[in-house]
Order: structure tokens, then C-alpha cells, then sequence
């Protein structure tokens, strides 16, 4: 079990195995949520994928080159949110210093809209309710 608060907290994550278009391999993850759901030896985690810069889609975080441990500028996949064991948390090293955190109130704030909008929480509940009548 790991000792020191994980929400906000950039870790190692080994995703596999994975199936179709989700994020596979090790890999750094932000973990998005609270201390009371990891004593139940799970966290939610938004991979982390440096392979671009620029985000495509309003899923997708920038967190720059510098922060939380970051060697290069990347983009956090809110689109690609995942409940993962703990077990799957292989290192909470990342650039050579132990769990770095993601502290700008900003990336934060972007992050939070982001997995509001992924899940379909900020439609209004009059529009919400629409939608599902139309699936009855």
C-alpha cells in the first residue's frame, strides 16, 4: 500500500493488459481521485501520453515539461480515464524524485472540466433527462 496521498500525484502505471483503443503499456498516469476510494486498493488514473504536445480534442490537458516530473511537454487523456488496482502503480518515482504532483491550480481546474464534460456531467438535468426519454 502506498503511504502518501495520491490524488494529483503523477505515477508509473503498467496498463496492460489493454483492449482496443485503450492506453496500453507503462506509462505515467495522474491520479484524479480521492484519498477514501484508494482504501479500497483502487484509484482512477488519465494516462499521460508525450508522443504529441497539442491537444486535439478538449479531453486532452497539456501539462508542461517541468511540471510534476514531466521530461517533456504532454498531454493528460481525460478522455482515456481508468480504474486501476493499485498493484497496476509500479513506481511512484518519476524524474528521479519521488511522487511529483501536479500543482497548478490551472492544469487542475482543466482537468476537472475536462472528466466533467468526458462523463457527461455538465449537461444541464432538464437536457439530461431529454436525452434519456428519447432511449425509453
Amino acid at each position: 500500500m502506498i503511504a502518501e496521498p495520491l490524488r494529483w500525484a503523477v505515477v508509473i502505471v503498467d496498463l496492460d493488459p489493454a483492449m482496443g483503443h485503450e492506453q496500453a503499456g507503462v506509462r505515467r498516469a495522474l491520479v484524479v481521485s480521492n484519498e477514501p476510494f484508494h482504501r479500497a486498493n483502487l484509484a482512477q488514473v488519465c494516462p499521460i501520453s508525450a508522443s504529441r504536445s497539442e491537444p486535439r480534442y478538449p479531453s486532452e490537458i497539456v501539462i508542461p515539461r517541468g511540471h510534476a516530473g514531466q521530461t517533456k511537454d504532454a498531454l493528460i487523456l481525460c478522455h482515456q480515464v481508468r480504474t486501476i488496482g493499485l498493484e497496476r502503480i509500479t513506481a511512484t518515482v518519476v524524474g528521479g524524485r519521488t511522487i511529483q504532483y501536479v500543482t497548478d491550480p490551472d492544469i487542475r481546474t482543466r482537468v476537472r472540466e475536462a472528466l466533467a464534460h468526458q462523463l457527461g456531467l455538465d449537461i444541464p438535468l432538464g437536457a439530461d433527462l431529454s436525452i434519456s426519454r428519447r432511449y425509453q
